[in-house]
C-alpha cells in the first residue's frame, strides 16, 4: 500500500454508523503541500490533526483523484501552528481557538507532553484555573484512551469501524477488556466472530489450550450448528468440531464444559442451568446455548399447556 502523511484541512462528510469519512488533507509530502481528498473507514478527526496514512490511490469518475485510507495513526503535530490548530478543533472539550492559542503561548512546543503527562498544568495558563484545568485533563485522557485503543486494535489487524464498536461497547475500559478476555468481543459486538477474537488473543499470547479459548471455541460450533437449524448438539459430535476448529485434543474439552456445567462464567451463555442434557436422540448427552435451551423449554411448556386445556364450548359452534 501507499502511505500520505499531512494534516486535516476539513471534513466534508463523515458516517457516525460505520466511521465512513470524506476529508480534504494538506498531504506533508506533495510538493506546494497539495490538497488531497481521502476517503474511507476513519476515527473520528477534527481540523488540524496530523495523519499517517497507509492504502492506495484511485480515481472516481466524478470527484476525481482520491487516496482510499485503509489504516489512519493519529501523529502530534510539528509545528506551533499545528498544535495550535489541533488543540483549537474541538478535538478536547473545553479548548477552543482561543484557548489553545494563550495554551501554545505558555507552554510552547512542549504544550502536548504537559497535557499527556500532567495536564492540570494548564492551570498555570493566565486564564484557565484548577477548575477548568481538572475538566480538559478528563476530556484528555477520554481522547487518549480512543486513539490508545485505535492504534492497539489496528495494528491487531481489526478495521477501523469494528475498533470504533469496540470504543462503543466497552467505552474508556475498552482496552483493558480486550487485553483481559478478547472472546468478549466475540460474545458481545456483532460483527466479531470467534476466528478474529482468536486471532487477537494469540497475537496477545494467550496459549492455545486457554479454557476461555475452548470455551468461546465450544460457544463458536454451537453457534454454528444452530445457523444449520439444530437447536442442539450430540456431544461427541461437539468435541469432533470443537477439536477440529481449536487444534487441540478432545481430553482439553472434557474439564471446560464440565466447568460450564457447573456454572463457570467462562462463557455464561453456554449452557443451560444443570448443564448438558440427557435428551437426546441418540441417547448422548445433549448440549445446548443457553438460550436455546429456553427456548425449546418454552416451547415445550406452551404445548403442554395446550393438551391440558379444554376445548372451548365456541368450537361447537358452527
Amino acid at each position: 500500500m501507499d502511505t500520505l502523511e499531512g494534516v486535516v484541512e476539513r471534513l466534508t462528510y463523515r458516517n457516525a454508523e460505520n466511521a465512513y469519512t470524506v476529508l480534504r488533507l494538506r498531504s506533508a509530502a506533495a510538493a506546494g503541500a497539495e490538497i488531497v481528498t481521502v476517503v474511507g473507514n476513519l476515527p473520528e478527526l477534527k481540523p488540524g490533526a496530523n495523519l499517517r496514512l497507509a492504502g492506495v490511490w484511485s480515481s472516481h469518475p466524478d470527484h476525481g483523484r482520491q487516496f482510499r485510507a485503509q489504516t489512519c495513526e493519529l501523529l502530534p503535530p510539528a509545528t506551533l501552528e499545528g498544535i495550535r490548530r489541533y488543540l483549537g478543533s474541538g478535538l478536547v472539550k473545553g479548548i477552543g481557538p482561543k484557548t489553545a492559542e494563550r495554551i501554545v503561548q505558555h507552554f510552547g512546543m512542549d504544550t502536548l507532553q504537559i497535557i499527556e503527562q500532567d495536564a492540570l498544568r494548564l492551570s498555570e495558563v493566565p486564564g484557565l484555573g484548577v477548575q477548568r484545568a481538572t475538566l480538559i485533563a478528563a476530556a484528555w485522557n477520554e481522547q487518549r484512551a480512543v486513539k490508545h485503543l485505535m492504534i492497539f486494535l489496528q495494528g491487531h489487524g481489526l478495521s477501523t469501524v469494528l475498533a470504533l464498536k469496540v470504543h462503543r461497547q466497552y467505552g474508556n475500559d475498552a482496552l483493558q477488556v480486550v487485553q483481559q478476555d478478547p472472546y468478549r468481543l466475540a460474545r458481545d459486538i456483532w460483527g466479531i466472530g470467534f476466528k478474529t477474537a482468536d486471532k487477537l488473543a494469540q497475537a496477545l499470547g494467550l496459549p492455545l489450550d486457554s479454557p476461555a479459548r475452548i470455551g468461546a471455541g465450544i460457544a463458536f460450533c454451537l453457534h454454528e450448528s444452530a445457523n444449520s437449524g439444530h437447536v442442539y448438539c450430540p456431544e461427541s459430535e461437539l468435541v469432533l468440531q470443537a477439536v477440529e476448529l481449536l487444534g487441540v485434543t478432545a481430553e482439553l474439552l472434557a474439564p471446560v464444559l464440565a466447568r460450564l456445567a457447573n456454572g463457570d462464567p467462562l462463557c455464561a451463555e453456554l449452557l443451560p442451568a444443570g448443564g448438558p442434557q440427557p435428551g437426546s436422540a441418540s441417547g448422548e448427552r445433549a448440549i445446548y446455548l443457553a438460550q436455546l435451551h429456553r427456548a425449546e423449554v418454552g416451547v415445550a411448556q406452551c404445548v403442554q399447556r395446550l393438551l391440558q386445556t379444554k376445548a372451548s364450548s365456541l368450537n361447537a359452534v358452527r
